[in-house]
């Protein structure tokens, strides 16, 4: 079954990735004992994004920053995983290495199953 990992970060804390963090990362992508990672890709910051929303039917856009977002996409994963526990257990593999490396990042992870695709 295949999975994504949202990856919602405080995008105004300072600071970037240790290479430590870099590195436990990679090797974390590397073990597929839980799941395997199909893509994956860190994201520009907000400041750079233009949001296109329709409401009421009317379609506005709007160049980032977004004042009201604290918390951001900065990444996400495509990964494929056995069983829901797999995929809970690499994805909580994923945030402990944030929390033994870059303790000061707040990370919230957001696992939802691929349900379906526009291409399939």
């Amino acid at each position: 079954m295949r999975y994504l990992v949202l990856i919602h970060v405080d995008e105004n804390v300072a600071g970037s990735p240790s290479d430590g963090l870099i590195q436990a990362m990679y090797a974390h992508v590397a073990d597929h004992r839980h799941a395997t990672v199909i893509t994956d890709a860190g994201l520009a910051p907000s400041s750079a994004a233009i949001r296109i929303a329709s409401r009421d039917g009317k379609v506005t856009t709007t160049d980032g920053p977004f004042a009201e977002a604290k918390e951001v996409v900065g990444g996400f994963m495509l990964i494929d995983a056995a069983t829901p526990e797999d995929a809970a257990a690499w994805t909580r593999g994923f945030v402990d290495l944030h929390v033994e490396h870059w303790p000061e990042l707040p990370i919230v992870t957001e696992l939802r199953q691929v349900a379906g695709s526009l291409t399939d």
